[in-house]
Order: C-alpha cells, then sequence, then structure tokens
C-alpha cells in the first residue's frame, strides 16, 4: 500500500509535468518545428536539396537554447508563438544564406550543408538567448 508521501510525491510529479508541457517554452518550440518544415522544403527548392537538412535542423533546435539552465518565459502563448516564429525564420535564413555561400565558393555539399547546420545553430543559440533574457520573469 503506497503511503501519503508517495502519493503527494506523484501529484507533485504529475503538476510539475503539466506545468512543463503546457508552458510558453513549448508553445516556442512547436512554433520553431512548424516553421522549419516548410522553411527547409523552400531553401531546398532555392538553393541545394542538403540545405533542407541544414534548416530543418538548425531551426527546429535553435529555439530550445534560450532555455538552457532553466531560464523561463512566462508570456502568453501568442506571444510566444510570435517568439517562436521570428526565431526559427531568422535562423532558417541564415542557415540558407551561409549553405548559399557556401556551395557559391565550391565547396561540396556536405561541407555547404555543415557550415548551415553549425552557423544556423550558432546564431539560433544567441538569438534565443536574447530573447529569453528579454521575456524571462514577465508574467502573461
Amino acid at each position: 500500500m503506497p503511503s501519503r508521501d508517495d502519493s503527494s510525491l506523484r501529484a507533485d510529479i504529475v503538476r510539475r509535468w503539466k506545468d512543463e508541457l503546457f508552458s510558453s517554452d513549448t508553445v516556442v518550440a512547436l512554433v520553431a518545428v512548424a516553421v522549419a518544415l516548410p522553411a527547409g522544403v523552400i531553401a531546398a527548392a532555392l538553393v541545394e536539396p542538403g540545405a533542407l537538412y541544414a534548416v530543418w535542423f538548425a531551426s527546429a533546435v535553435g529555439p530550445t537554447f534560450g532555455y538552457w539552465r532553466g531560464l523561463r518565459i512566462e508570456v502568453d502563448y501568442r506571444t510566444a508563438a510570435t517568439v517562436g516564429l521570428a526565431l526559427s525564420l531568422a535562423i532558417a535564413v541564415v542557415a540558407t544564406v551561409v549553405v548559399a555561400l557556401a556551395a557559391a565558393f565550391a565547396a561540396t555539399e556536405t561541407v555547404a550543408v555543415g557550415a548551415g547546420v553549425v552557423v544556423g545553430l550558432l546564431f539560433g543559440a544567441l538569438a534565443s538567448r536574447v530573447a529569453f533574457h528579454r521575456f524571462a520573469g514577465r508574467t502573461p
């Protein structure tokens, strides 16, 4: 038979899980993934097929770097969606431009895609940290 402490521990775990799942940070990540999918296809059509992977990876993962070390944004879902949209579009553009520039300088497709991923992730980390610092501690 579970003790009273076990049930309160379970309730605490469920409450924390729900708080995390239904947070503004999750909205930022979901919007980033939703934007990354078509942005990658557009980049592949405009630049080269390998750009798809660079844009998908950098745009979907980049906005989550703002959450590093538990920094939370406490804004309404509409603002969180706007932040996620802006971050992922900016990261997609940067990654696409880097892939295009690397391809223009006669780099192999692997090098161009790798450069797009690395620069896209670095830009995404910087941009998301700035955005999360700007919105950290605000209440909806």
